[in-house]
């Protein structure tokens, strides 16, 4: 079991990772699967951090206007509390948040990948390269004319949620490689389901082969 120290740093590993993926904008939605799998959380490590991080109203969850059969697809929001708490850390790491002790950024977990369409720029950083962002960039329109294709229903709005991530994404100036093929590969198994255009699965199928 993590002692107290270690839990709270978790909760701020968690938390600043849903700063990062929202910019610190609380009407951005992204998935918990995206904040947990980057900081290698399952269902049961993230499961308790979500519960205290939206007790003290740091975030909140939400399955509204879309299908959930896992925990770890339920959405999140970051709060103004959130994006305080987080930010006070970042700019005095020295010193204690009303929740988080001084020098919790220390924990903060970077991952590493290296392909054709990311290039390393340093141990600690991911940049999806310009032709990676290009072909992002497509595989965008082609979703959004899916999209427009599909009939209502909860795998047309999950669709456009996976849509919303990656746009997002692209325009980071850190993209998170992760994340976007978690994104991809979601869209992928939606229109798959959907009878989607081919075109469209074969540009992410090429992307996340590539990746």
């Amino acid at each position: 079991m993590d002692s107290l120290e270690e839990l709270k740093r978790k909760r701020f590993a968690f938390l600043h990772k849903l700063w990062e993926l929202t910019r610190g904008n609380e009407k951005i939605l992204v998935k918990i699967r995206q904040v947990a799998t980057p900081l290698g959380y399952d269902e049961n490590v993230a499961e308790p951090i979500i519960q205290y991080l939206a007790g003290e109203n740091l975030l909140e969850v939400t399955t509204y206007g879309f299908y959930v059969s896992n925990y770890l697809d339920a959405g999140l929001y970051i709060k103004h509390g959130g994006v305080v708490e987080v930010e006070e850390a970042l700019s005095k790491p020295e010193s204690p948040t009303v929740h988080f002790p001084a020098n919790v950024t220390n924990y903060i977990n970077i991952g590493s990948m290296v392909n054709s369409n990311i290039s390393q720029a340093s141990p600690n950083s991911n940049v999806i390269n310009e032709t990676g962002r290009q072909d992002l960039k497509e595989i965008v329109i082609a979703l959004k004319t899916a999209l427009e294709q599909a009939p209502s229903g909860p795998d047309r709005d999950e669709l456009a949620s996976e849509i919303q991530t990656i746009e997002s994404q692209i325009g980071s100036p850190r993209p998170k490689p992760v994340i976007i093929r978690e994104s991809l590969a979601s869209a992928k198994r939606i229109l798959e389901s959907m009878g989607g255009p081919a075109g469209s699965l074969a540009k992410i199928s090429s992307w996340l082969a590539d990746g």
